[in-house]
């Protein structure tokens, strides 16, 4: 029987101790959702108005504080959290406002009200901008900052209950454009008109727009593992390589296929069921406790007599597209329960190429795939 997992909060307050620091400052916008719920329209990109989408400011003992801009909305989605939420001016039309004063004059607040101005703060350097450090530490000099980049990418890399809920509904999203792609491709029509049918498909199914990466190539194309859709035109005999990453709301899903434009040749479909075997052998043999690369390596050693592919053979998925455990040949950390994990082997030749992809999730005696789309070569 599975043990009650400690909620990713609780994880990381164990990262406090371990750390031995006394509050966190995340800015990372993947972070900040997966603590708070919070989330941005990246596809737009940040606004020229503000200094940072948001900033997470978790001091155990005083409570959690969200410092975002007057002009967004936040409805608490994590459960055992009570976030107070700070807005600070970001925008007028009568008179100049500073996003970035304003954001700090909220921010250095917070920080005096948490009695944190000589506090040992744990951050993630690489998303903290300078104007940040450079304000705390001018008005609060014994601050003292610890980055827990790495700390905070394992965290994140086991899920909670209502993350695999929303990387689920992430992921139906994949089943309907890979569902959308073998049924609607055909000959004469170019990457982009394929794409866009795909697009609306995807955003009708929840009716809201969906920020996507993709790979969706034909041809030759497909040789190179990928690309963005262009307006090269779909050929008798191609093969077309799709792979799908929506976003829904902050959480990502991911899954790849790779369908023949008319009859395949034997050598394509002998390729295509290599692919198959390796990444069912990958998913039969993933449980807690097995290693990255071993998980790797029986992909690779699958498909060796093909050749071996340039790239990763999988990585996690969460809030953002690609975050650890990474699948790769260095990478010998221990899979645990509740992650999830996209697996990706292929097959390129010197014409075409040929990938298919999986989300699975790790349980506690072996994983459950969660892309329910079933990868098939040809169109009926």
């Amino acid at each position: 029987m599975s043990l009650i997992q400690p909620t990713r909060l609780e994880r990381l307050s164990a990262i406090r101790t371990a750390s031995n620091v006394d509050a966190f400052l995340l800015t990372s916008p993947s972070t900040v959702k997966c603590f708070s719920g919070y989330f941005y329209d990246f596809e737009i990109g940040p606004s020229p108005f503000h200094l940072l989408p948001a900033a997470l400011l978790i001091a155990p003992e005083q409570g959690i504080s969200m410092v975002i801009a007057d002009n967004e909305s936040f409805e608490n989605q994590v459960s055992g959290s009570d976030i107070s939420v700070v807005q600070y001016a970001s925008y007028g039309y009568e008179t100049a406002i500073d996003p970035a004063k304003e954001f700090m004059f909220k921010l250095l607040k917070e920080l005096k009200q948490k009695n944190l101005g000589n506090a040992v703060i744990g951050i993630e350097q690489n998303a903290l901008p300078f104007i940040v450090s450079k304000g705390i530490l001018s008005e609060y000099p014994d601050v003292k900052f610890v980055d827990v980049s790495d700390e905070i990418a394992n965290l994140k890399a086991v899920k909670d209950g209502d993350e695999i809920d929303n990387i689920c509904k992430a992921t139906a999203l994949c089943d309907i454009g890979q569902s959308s792609v073998l049924r609607n491709a055909k000959v004469g029509m170019t990457e982009l008109e394929l794409f866009s049918i795909v697009q609306t498909e995807i955003e009708a199914s929840v009716g809201m727009r969906v920020p996507i990466m993709l790979d969706l190539v034909s041809g030759a194309r497909t040789k190179e593992g990928g690309g963005s859709p262009s307006n090269t035109i779909i050929q008798q005999g191609d093969l077309i390589l799709s792979d799908l990453t929506p976003c829904l709301n902050g959480y990502w899903g991911d899954s790849c296929n790779t369908i023949a434009i008319g009859k395949p040749t034997d050598i394509q479909r002998d390729h295509f069921k290599m692919i198959q075997q390796a990444l069912g052998s990958a998913i039969d043999f993933i449980r807690p406790g097995v290693k990255a690369n071993a998980v790797d390596g029986l992909l690779r050693k699958h498909l060796k007599s093909a050749g071996n592919y340039g790239h990763h053979s999988g990585h996690g998925v969460g809030t953002t597209s690609h975050e650890l455990p990474r699948i790769v040949p260095y990478n010998d950390i221990l899979l645990e329960e509740n992650m999830v994990i996209a697996l990706e082997p292929a097959i390129y030749t010197d014409v075409y190429g040929i990938r298919l992809e999986h989300m699975v999730l790790v349980k506690e005696n072996g994983c459950e795939i969660l892309t329910k789309f079933s990868h098939q070569f040809e169109q009926e």
